[in-house]
């Protein structure tokens, strides 16, 4: 439940394909450089380094979205001859329709001059001063390089395409770069290829495309265009999504059935608001999506604290395919009466909805659950009471225990996540399509509101008013018996039913799916399966990764994955998903999947990577070493950790030229695209360098590649002057020119080390060992990189202070400065250990 939330687990897989049609925006460093366009003009003449000119071509209509077999949107455009272009985008959803409108006004060589956008999130406008871009939205300006003859590209108006279109020079073919304007505010190179011709027969008509693959950052954009250019078909097979002209429906042809999948046969019944009741009388509202007429089916469960119409597309499409999908709002929540308690009430609910469910003259009597996030929380919540009827689950990306992630990480508060995701529910974000309320919420200057202490009162500065589970979360700061009514991991041993656990390397809650995994492993429970590939906090595949693109084969069609574990198991449709491996996790840099059947994979060998030094590890710039070797000497290394000055975390930048801190919108200036993204790149590293509490360690450049890949712990040999603190340990990969690249991050506050129930405060120069665990990830490090180990007592303000004083950390404002003092060496051998996968099982 963190960065990533809203845009998969809260809201539905959807949501996420219209990002990437009606609002996606390009990774800022990939919109930098870049040759122009084959044919192009000379970048060295000024004059030549504007975009092309937008008259000369017209076309006008309506393109509509698809998502599976639904219609959600439509596109309405005009392009006139003179190069203006007007356009409006409208998305249905969930009972709610959101409209963005674009008008491109070209000057008189018909090259766009003005764009005006009116967006829910407020209006934008674009400048064009010769080659320079200004975008203003809010009273900020950016300003942006254009690229010579770029062509104009926007999500609102996708009849922009055609633009792009026309710069291709079919007599060349191939794959060939065309420079962008990104609408509102990025300049990007993007290849397009030529792919084939075709031939399709519409209304009588015998009709030729050319079909151009379009290989947008981390989605690829099949597009169908008459020889003038004009654009019929969009489709986007990774995201099941296309855009298809009106009145040419019939170029999205059914693909052929898949022998492996139920089909979409069914026509769908809905029953709105379902009273589903609770063990105490309570009645939680319910959508009940399933197939009309008589039969009984399998059940599809999803339970939702973020609105439950938000999943109407995915309902249809279980329901088409012949199961009953109910998608309950949680207890207190939207449609649903009652309090809501985050965690609590969960476990009970959960049962109580199965076995109703179950129990339905239309049901077959075995009940699946499927969603992400806290989606996937109810679903190990509702298992833990061993409800009979509940056959399969399927968490995407689901925490574990909450004292394991999220409120706390192994004692450390989650506090930038806790209380954003407090602010999230609060206000009902989750629940309004336009995004609006959300953006609402990332406008609020955290970087100056969580300096505050004491850390309990956030609440009354960040939401408005007090809110009563924030301050119960942070009053149960050991893992109480509060925290007993939402744990499971201790009630598995007799969770004895297949699961299909999925999450990504970067997934903010990826320890969730580890240790849930290894929990029901340990236990021998058979047909667990686990996905991991190289992705953030989605049930979807992706392929990129910041500016890093880990190719084709990181798309898994995990919509089809998830329909043929539910056909097996809740239909009994012998598919072959037992017969396959049972688990499948990525490599990036090779951008290649390892299989097996069990988690770590069998051939792993975990390597110990030592700390070392001469007692000069601060900063980057240290003598601090990472190697396989056990250091021959004893040494240690020495920071001084100041809670009035916490450690920053590299993954909470914010532009000390763009804050006021009052959560207002900054007086207007102008910012540079180009010099924004290199700050942001920077700003891990130049933490490390100028840091001095900050220890580096650092290994020498890899001879020939090095692949890890699973679970990744430390163990750390420490003493500190406080009775209690708290300890951070980074992995990073650090390329040829010194660039980035975090993999892995764990954490422990001191008075855990031992017991999450049971706190220990610390004696005073004592030296104590200490297990983090930093989750997981899979790479395979080049010859020439080097990896790195940071070690800190802070990484704020993601996670919240530990104050040095042995007291509540949260509850109080008192803090003093601590000692520290990392060991290394033959008597404390401080190490991380990397799961490595030899050449030969790769």
């Amino acid at each position: 439940m963190h960065m990533n939330l809203i845009k998969r687990g809260l809201l539905c897989f959807v949501l996420i394909i219209v990002g990437v049609i009606m609002g996606a925006r390009v990774p800022e460093a990939l919109a930098q450089g870049g040759p122009p366009a084959p044919g192009g003009a000379d970048p060295a003449k000024k004059e030549e380094a504007l975009p092309v000119p937008l008259s000369g071509f017209q076309d006008e209509g309506v393109f509509l979205l698809y998502v599976n077999e639904d219609r959600i949107g439509s596109f309405t455009f005009k392009w006139q001859p003179d190069g203006t272009v007007d356009a409006e985008s409208t998305l249905s959803m969930a009972g709610q329709t959101v409209t963005q409108a674009v008008r491109v006004v070209p000057d008189k060589e018909g090259r766009w001059q003005s764009i005006a956008l009116d967006t829910p999130l407020g209006p934008v406008t674009v400048v064009r001063e010769g080659n320079v871009a200004k975008s203003t939205f809010k009273d900020k300006t950016q300003t942006i390089a254009l690229k010579p003859g770029s062509a104009l590209y926007g999500d609102t108006a996708m009849v922009l395409f055609s633009h792009s279109i026309r710069l291709f020079d079919k007599a060349r073919g191939g794959k060939q770069t065309i420079p962008l304007f990104i609408i509102p505010g990025a300049a990007l190179d993007v290849p397009l290829e030529l792919k084939d011709s075709v031939e399709r027969t519409v209304g009588g008509r015998d009709l030729k495309f050319n079909r151009f693959v379009y290989h947008l950052p981390g989605v690829d954009i099949t597009l169908w265009a008459d020889e003038e250019g004009k654009i019929y078909l969009m489709e986007i097979p990774s995201q099941h999504a296309a855009v298809v002209r009106e009145g040419f429906e019939a170029l999205r042809k059914a693909p052929e059935a898949d022998p492996l999948v139920s089909q979409p046969k069914f026509e769908v019944r809905l029953d709105r608001g379902v009273g589903v009741p609770m063990r105490d009388g309570l009645k939680l509202s319910t959508d009940i999506y399933r197939p009309e007429g008589e039969g009984r089916f399998p059940v599809i469960l999803v339970r939702t604290p973020y609105k439950k119409e938000m999943l109407e597309i995915q309902g249809r499409y279980y329901a088409r395919r012949g199961y009953a999908f109910a998608v309950q709002d949680c207890r207190g929540r939207f449609g649903s009466p009652g309090v809501w308690e985050p965690f609590v009430n969960e476990a009970k609910d959960g049962h109580d909805a199965v076995e109703w469910l179950a129990a339905r003259p239309w049901s077959s009597g075995k009940v699946g659950m499927i969603g992400g996030s806290y989606l996937g929380w109810v679903q190990w919540w509702a298992a833990r009471e061993r409800p009979p009827h509940l056959v399969t689950i399927i968490p995407n990306v689901s925490p574990p225990d909450p004292f394991y992630n999220i409120p706390y990480e192994y004692g450390a508060f989650f506090l930038w996540g806790a209380i954003w995701w407090a602010d999230v529910v609060q206000s009902e974000a989750t629940g309004d399509l336009s995004g609006a309320a959300l953006g609402k919420i990332f406008e609020k200057k955290y970087d100056k509101l969580l300096r505050a202490l004491p850390v309990i009162d956030l609440d009354k500065s960040v939401l408005g008013k007090e809110n009563p589970y924030w301050r119960k979360w942070i009053e149960h700061s050991t893992n109480d018996r509060y925290w007993d009514q939402a744990n499971f991991l201790d009630h598995l041993k007799d969770v004895r039913i297949p699961v299909f656990h999925q999450s990504g390397w970067f997934d903010g809650d990826g320890i969730g799916t580890k240790l849930n995994y290894l929990r029901m492993q340990s236990h021998g429970h058979p047909n667990q399966k686990l996905v991991l590939g190289p992705w953030g906090h989605t049930d979807q595949s992706t392929r990129m990764v910041g500016d890093r693109d880990m190719g084709e084969e990181a798309l898994m069609d995990m919509q089809r994955a998830y329909l043929r574990w539910f056909d097996y198991w809740l239909k009994g449709i012998d598919n072959g998903v037992t017969k396959e491996p049972l688990v499948n996790i990525f490599v990036m840099g090779t951008n290649k999947w390892l299989t097996g059947d069990v988690y770590p994979l069998r051939e792993t060998r975990f390597d110990k990577w030592y700390l070392s030094s001469k007692g000069r590890a601060n900063t980057s710039a240290g003598d601090g070493r990472l190697s396989l070797a056990l250091p021959s000497a004893d040494s240690v290394d020495r920071y001084t950790y100041d809670p009035g000055d916490p450690t920053p975390s590299p993954n909470f930048y914010v532009d000390p030229d763009d804050e006021r801190g009052d959560g207002k919108a900054d007086a207007k200036k102008e910012v540079s695209s180009e010099e924004a993204g290199k700050k942001v790149k920077a700003f891990h590293e130049n933490l490390t360098r100028s840091r001095s509490d900050i220890l580096a360690y650092v290994t020498e450049p890899f001879t020939q590649p090095y692949t890890f890949a699973g679970p990744v712990s430390a163990v750390l040999y420490a003493s500190s002057s406080a009775r209690d603190t708290d300890w951070f340990m980074r992995l990073v990969e650090i390329d040829k020119d010194g660039g980035t690249f975090q993999l892995a991050e764990g954490k422990i506050r001191a008075r855990y080390r031992n017991s999450s129930r049971t706190p220990e405060m610390l004696t005073p120069g004592k030296v104590y060992q200490y297990t983090l665990d930093l989750w997981q990830t899979g790479i395979t490090i080049p010859a020439g990189h080097r990896l790195r180990v940071e070690v800190s007592s802070a990484s704020f303000p993601i996670f919240s202070r530990n104050l040095n004083t042995g007291g509540h950390n949260e509850k109080e404002t008192k803090y003093v400065k601590a000692n520290q003092v990392i060991y290394h060496g033959r008597r404390y051998p401080s190490h991380l250990l990397l799961p490595a996968i030899p050449e030969k099982a790769r």
